[in-house]
């Protein structure tokens, strides 16, 4: 069955959930970049104090 290869075109309902769900993949991204470079910061920060 190749039905997977074949779509119809397809209506505005379905890409406004695409660009709702883009939309909180890019969210869930930022806040896991925030998260991590705000993790590195206080590691960076805890070396330097270590070091001195």
């Amino acid at each position: 069955m190749h039905t997977m290869e074949v779509r119809p075109p397809v209506p505005s309902r379905s890409s406004s959930r695409w660009r709702r769900y883009g939309r909180l993949a890019a969210a869930n991204f930022v806040r896991g970049a925030s998260y991590a470079c705000g993790t590195a910061a206080i590691g960076l920060m805890a070396w330097w104090v270590q070091t001195r």
